[in-house]
């Protein structure tokens, strides 16, 4: 394999891996994942992968993990092995199989078992892990207990220590609204502010937030983030406001609200459109609707008429994509939607590489 002589390396690593030797199994999975030496055979790939994880050369779990999700085996297959590799202290299957878990791709939901898996990943010394863990605990859907609380915001310290704005916001929010801790407006300003270092918007915007109040006691807005949120048959995309509510709790009460209007949103695009939009909005009534993307004038001003109706009991701003009319037709101009995007890009430069390169 040195002298890139893949013809001749199979048999011998075929000798090795049979003697039980991980390293050699998961060597010779590359050879035929990447057709070195002869075709690519990914159904092979996978056994040899599976193989060097029971001999106990974890990356092998990864790699059939991953095979797995791109197509060559289960989605209870690519669980399995995640579960092995975490098992293995590999922290990024730990997250992967959390994120499965959470998510129910392929496979029943477990917020549970995927509480398990991030905090195995933390204890690894992921700040992901910690910030998943984090979420779960403090989600009201999976229960709202004190220990709850308090094991959440451990979870977000650690990830704080580990360097991430997310959870020094989450550890600020906590301080500064008593969660899990007494109250405690300096520490929570201290940690807005670390966040605000990790260039996390909300970070800076809360410390502004503290600064103007002056010691008075204040709501914080704070941004909540979904990609695909439905409600009374109503659709969301790309779903991200910023309010003194916050939390998905908070998302839901957007759409229902939105899908309170649904019949006549439908009507603005009969065939079908996915429609960027821009909600600002105080004491429960919309000041400013906006379009954003191209558009139809005429279903832009139907859709930005209806909205202007809608009553939200909140204040701050909402952007979001509404899938509206025919399924199909929406679906559609959604892929298109994404497909500009993608298009142009995020104005930085990047670097790609093959699987085979990494």
């Amino acid at each position: 394999m040195y002298y890139g002589d893949f013809d001749h390396a199979r048999e011998p690593l075929t000798a090795v891996c049979d003697n039980k030797d991980g390293f050699a199994c998961y060597r010779l999975a590359e050879l035929y994942q990447f057709g070195r030496g002869g075709p690519v055979d990914l159904d092979k790939a996978a056994a040899l992968f599976e193989q060097s994880c029971e001999y106990e050369h974890f990356e092998g779990c990864d790699k059939r993990a991953e095979l797995a999700r791109s197509g060559t085996g289960s989605a209870a297959t690519e669980l399995e092995y995640a579960i092995k590799g975490c098992e293995g202290r590999r922290p990024l299957m730990c997250i992967a199989a959390g994120q499965q878990l959470i998510a129910g791709r392929g496979i029943d939901r477990d917020p549970q078992k995927a509480l398990s898996m991030y905090e195995k990943g933390c204890d690894l010394g992921d700040v992901d892990g910690c910030t998943g863990a984090g979420d779960i605990l403090s989600d009201p859907k999976n229960g709202n207990s004190n220990d709850a609380k308090t094991r959440a915001l451990t979870s977000y310290i650690s990830a704080c220590v580990g360097h991430s704005g997310y959870g020094c916001l989450k550890v600020g929010i906590a301080m500064h609204e008593g969660i899990g801790i007494p109250r405690d407006e300096e520490k929570a300003r201290t940690h807005f502010t670390k966040a605000c270092e990790f260039n996390i918007k909300d970070g800076c915007e809360a410390v502004k937030q503290l600064e103007q109040a002056k010691g008075k006691d204040i709501d914080l807005a704070l941004t909540t983030t979904v990609a695909q949120l439905g409600q009374g048959g109503l659709e969301t995309r790309n779903l991200s406001c910023r309010m003194t509510k916050y939390g998905l709790p908070a998302l839901d009460e957007v759409v229902e609200k939105l899908a309170r209007h649904k019949a006549p949103l439908d009507a603005c695009a009969t065939d079908g459109a996915a429609v960027g939009i821009s909600v600002k909005f105080e004491n429960g009534k919309v000041k400013e609707a906006r379009i954003k993307g191209k558009t139809p004038f005429k279903i832009s001003k139907c859709v930005k008429d209806i909205l202007q109706k809608v009553r939200l009991g909140n204040e701050g701003r909402c952007e979001a994509v509404l899938l509206l009319g025919n399924p199909d037709g929406a679906a559609k101009e959604l892929a298109a939607r994404l497909e500009a995007a993608a298009e142009k890009g995020d104005g930085l430069n990047h670097v790609h590489i093959s699987d085979e390169d990494e």
